[in-house]
Formats: C-alpha cells, structure tokens, sequence
C-alpha cells in the first residue's frame, strides 16, 4: 500500500516548482529594478556632487585669482556687465587655469546686484558633469578696503577713558549723535588673551573682533564702565597689514614753519625732508596736494596746518608722525580728503591735543597712540593702538572706497541648480 500514489496528489509537484520559479523570477527582477535605480541615483548624485564642487572651486578660484591681482594691481574691472547666463558673452571675465575653461566663468556687477563704483562684485560660476548635471552658484562680494574698521591694530588695541567709537557715512551728511550708526568695529589680527582691551568707561558702538582662529571670551577683556553694543567674534581671514610703500618722484619742496611764518601749497605731488610746524606757523593746502616726506612729522602748539575748502591731503610718511596742539585742520570736513599712509620705517605715530581730525590713517607698522579731549572722524589702522583721554572715534563708512585692498568680504552665496 506504501507504493500507492495518493489521488489528490497527482500533479502537484510541477505546479509548486513552476510557482517557486516564479517567485524567485520576480524577486530576480526586482532586485535588478531596485539596483539598477540605485546605481543611477548614485550616478546622479555623483555627478551632482562634481558639478557642485566644480562650481564652488571656480568661484573659490575667481576669489583667489582676484586677491592676488588686486595685490599686485594686475587686477582691473571689466567696463560692461555680462550675461551670467551665457559662458561667451565677451562681457564675461575669464580668469583661465583651469583644463575645461568652458565650464567656469564669472560676471561682475550684475543688474541690481553688483555696482562698480562700490567695488561690489558677484561671481558667477557653472560646473557641467556628465549626465547634463550642472550647478550653478553666485558669491557676491566687495572689496573692505584699507580702512574697513574704526580702529584696527595688527598686535593689539587698548581702549581707556571716556571715549567711544560709533559710525557715521559722510557722503550722508554730517556726524551727529542722533543720526549715529553703530559701525564703529574694532580689530585685530592677534588671538592673544586680552588682545583688546577695554577699561574706564570706553563704549564700542560696533563688533570687537580678534584674530582667525582666536577665542572673543579671553581675547577681549571688558573692565570698569566699558562695554561693547555689538559682537565679540573672530575674523574668518586676517586684515592685510602691509605698508605703503613710498611711490618715489615728487617736486622737492619744504614745510619747515616756526614764529609767524605762512605757506601756502598748491595742487601737486611734492617730496619733503619733513613736515615741521610750530609757534603760530600755519601751512595751507590748496587744491589737491601729495606729500612724500622722507623724515618725520611734527606739528606742535599753535602751529597748524589747514586743508582749505576744495582741498585734499595725501601723505606718504616714512618716519615718525606727532600731531597735537592745533594740529591739522581739515576744513571740507570730509575724512577722505586727508589720508596718511605710514611706509614700513614710519613705526611711531602719536596725536593729542582738543582740537577735532577729519581723516584716516593707515601705518601698519607704527605704535599708535591717541589722547586728549579731540575727536577723529575717519579711521585708524596701525600696528598696536593706545586710545586715551575723552576723544571719540566716529568712523566714516565712505572710506570703504578709500585705498585698494586685497581682501574680499562675503556679502552673500547662493546655489541657483
């Protein structure tokens, strides 16, 4: 009986294996389906990824390249906008380097973005991968310029007294109280603890910030009244802080006054031994006037010199600089329109005195030290900076266009595919 086949049983093995078999079929092709989608995703996203680092390495490239040639002053702006839609608008700037220069190039002062006379630029960059994958991403920029702070200095700065920064636009108006802005930053390259510090009752309408890399709760050490009305932070790069160096060439000249004496300068590039004014001597720039003095600067008592209406002042200074009594008296009440630079062997500057300055300052590598009751609308950059005494500093805004830096600032980033 154990040899018998049962009659239900007939058929069945067939059936079940064909219905096995299609089990795995299926199962064999969804696999196939869901690897196969997988790799394309992964295709995708690879390739997604490389125009999107293509992309971002160009404008990176763009910043680079545009850095090094505002440094060195091979860097010059394009006349016309260009198309950031079309690589071979010839309004497009190519700045080359790289093997497949079609996929990136870069427009500045796009319509309603972007404006030459601001120094504000947008890069524009398209990274192509294969599978038509491509990105696009736009960085908009300007240049901070020489005097993009209040008060900077490269090793330090120490603030005492009763003065306060703040800011103010002169191509506005006038500084006044009531109108001011809080844009009165200070910095410094250094990441040392107490690299700024604040005593006395000496207020920041602005940022504090300290060198890349360094810590705000140690770098800036805040005692007594003092407070600070905006951020503690640290720089994303460090300021450049080379010195100006002396352009040479110059009608020689002399502004050496003592007693009663009066001179007068007209427009023109002069070169001075030094700047000496004493006593009641009194010099007068009319017109726009450039100094290059070789020695030192010193303007003491009741001497002055005064920058008439219409009038501008530029000087190059290669060794010590020491304004107080009436000092310089800028009269278009315009900081722009008096700027010293100090060259690398100007390592000393000092100023005091009641009398209020328009102007800005730029000697990277001079110990700064101001005091006394008066005011300086402008900027000061130098090596260590010592503020004392109940002056202010207001900051003017309109300096940003003042001098050629190579440092960009981020104004924004945007990925647009």
């Amino acid at each position: 009986m154990s040899n018998l086949i049962h009659k239900n049983e007939k058929g069945m093995v067939l059936p079940l294996g064909l219905m096995f078999l299609a089990i795995i079929a299926l199962l064999g092709s969804t696999a196939v389906i869901v690897t196969t989608t997988d790799l394309k995703i992964g295709s995708n996203y690879e390739t997604s990824v490389q125009a999107f680092y293509d992309a971002d390495a160009g404008v990176n490239y763009a910043i680079a390249k545009m850095e090094a040639g505002l440094k060195d002053g091979s860097f010059s702006l394009p006349t016309a906008i260009g198309n950031p839609n079309d690589p071979n608008d010839p309004n497009s700037v190519s700045l080359g380097g790289f093997a497949t220069p079609s996929d990136f190039f870069f427009t500045f002062n796009e319509p309603g973005v972007s404006n030459i006379a601001t120094k504000r630029y947008t890069f524009t960059c398209i990274g192509n991968a294969p599978n038509n994958a491509k990105t696009v991403i736009k960085a908009d920029f300007s240049t901070s310029g020489l005097f993009n702070y209040g008060v900077f200095g490269d090793l330090g700065v120490t603030l005492s007294g009763n003065g306060k920064t703040d800011s103010y636009d002169s191509s506005v108006g006038p500084y006044t109280w009531a109108t001011h802005n809080t844009d009165g930053d200070v910095g410094t390259n250094s990441t040392n603890a107490g690299t700024i510090s604040l005593s006395g009752n000496a207020k920041v309408y602005g940022d504090v910030q300290v060198g890349v890399g360094g810590d705000p709760d140690t770098g800036v050490t805040i005692s007594g009244n003092a407070a600070v009305n905006g951020q503690k932070q640290a720089a994303d790069e460090p300021k450049d802080m080379t010195p100006m160096t002396d352009p040479g060439g110059g009608a020689s000249e002399t502004l050496s006054l003592s007693g009663n004496n009066n001179k007068t300068l007209s427009s023109g590039t002069y070169r001075l031994p030094e700047i000496s004014i004493s006593g009641n001597g009194k010099g007068y720039i009319s017109g726009d006037v450039t100094l290059y003095v070789t020695g030192n600067i010193s303007i003491t008592g009741n001497g002055r010199l005064n920058i008439l209406s219409g009038g501008s002042l530029t000087i190059y200074v290669s060794g010590t600089v020491s304004i107080s009594g009436n000092g310089i008296t800028n009269n278009t009440t315009l900081p722009e329109n008096l700027v010293i630079y100090g060259t690398s062997t100007c390592t000393n500057v000092s100023i005091s005195g009641n009398d209020n300055i328009y102007g800005a300052i730029h000697t990277p590598a001079a110990n700064v030290s101001v005091t006394g009751n008066g005011d300086i609308y402008g900027s000061i950059i130098g090596s260590t900076m010592t503020i004392s005494g109940n002056g202010n500093l207001h900051y003017d805004e309109a300096l940003q266009n003042v001098g050629t830096s190579s440092d960009l600032k981020l104004l924004s980033w945007k990925q647009e595919a």
